[in-house]
């Protein structure tokens, strides 16, 4: 071949494999849409830096907190670029919850939980996707997520909930921020004179709704699901968080806990370096817990220190 078509051919195959990596680099969630109950509803994936068709990935779903929303869920891109750097072989997907009226995502069983599962079967649909999902939010994120683990064991592979304002316990209890534990949910939040206990903006808990969904009914083989519970020690969150790690040691689920030094947000990014290890730990958390699916579970839990 003449020297001329020579370059021409190596530049084009060059260019053509130089466009192939760009591709595959770029990350950035692609927007979805489904029409659930009437409703158009948005959601978004992120898929793996080397993405390849012929691979079966972990669905892994990041809750956005109450003040944002999925697009712009930074750990849900956080937890992308992690899970690049780590080699969890994850496809990363983004629910956009109700914020409006918050119930219905901070308790799955209000009407978000459906909402999931209407994503997941269109994600399926899509993509070559193992089972069983990855589960992961902060905040009224972590509130969800958290509960539909308890409710949805049989699709639930891990579940890293952080920093919740709220938890519902294995045995049934209530756990509120700056209050602490509600023995009986249904008894304290039909009593409107028990708001005046609690922090005025989840004053809203005090919802005919929230009586019947505060106290969540473990699913069977509920224990199975592995947990990493986080929280910062500057939150004014981290001792229910620490009680609810407790009370699934105590009902014999496998637990881990770490407590980065946080406050519940991150000024200017004043706490950046301690805010990654929320990111790092879930990710190295997940990883261990999808490698070892085939393993026999140990049934003894542990908390971090």
């Amino acid at each position: 071949m003449h020297p001329i078509g020579n370059k021409v051919l190596w530049v084009t195959l060059g260019f053509l494999l130089n466009l192939g990596y760009a591709c595959a680099q770029d990350t950035a969630p692609q927007h979805r849409t489904i029409t659930h109950q009437s409703e158009v509803r948005n959601s978004y994936v992120a898929l793996p830096a080397d993405y390849n068709t012929d691979t079966t990935y972990w669905p892994l779903v990041v809750v956005h907190g109450g003040g944002g929303n999925a697009e712009k869920n930074t750990k849900a891109l956080a937890l992308r670029r992690q899970a690049d750097q780590e080699g969890l072989p994850a496809i990363v997907i983004q629910p956009e919850f109700i914020t409006a009226d918050k119930q219905v995502s901070r308790f799955p069983s209000l009407g978000e939980s459906d909402f999931l599962l209407a994503v997941l079967q269109a994600v399926r649909g899509e993509f070559m996707v193992q089972e069983k999902i990855l589960l992961n939010g902060y905040s009224m994120g972590g509130q969800f997520t958290h509960r539909f683990a308890l409710a949805h064991p049989e699709i639930v592979q891990a579940c890293a909930p952080f920093a919740a304002g709220t938890w519902s316990t294995p045995d049934g209890r209530l756990l509120i921020e700056s209050f602490g534990a509600v023995d009986d949910p249904r008894a304290f939040l039909s009593d409107p004179k028990n708001a005046q206990k609690i922090p005025e903006r989840l004053g809203d808990l005090f919802d005919p709704r929230v009586v019947k969904a505060a106290r969540v009914v473990p699913g069977a083989g509920a224990d199975s699901v592995p947990y990493l519970v986080m929280c910062g020690t500057l939150d004014t969150r981290m001792g229910i968080a620490k009680e609810f790690a407790a009370s699934l040691a105590a009902a014999g689920y496998t637990v881990e806990s770490a407590w980065p030094a946080t406050p519940h947000g991150n000024p200017k990014g004043t706490y950046d370096a301690e805010f990654e290890k929320y990111t790092a730990q879930a990710v190295d958390f997940f990883k261990r817990h999808t490698e070892r699916q085939h393993e026999t579970r140990n049934p003894r839990a542990h908390i971090s220190k």
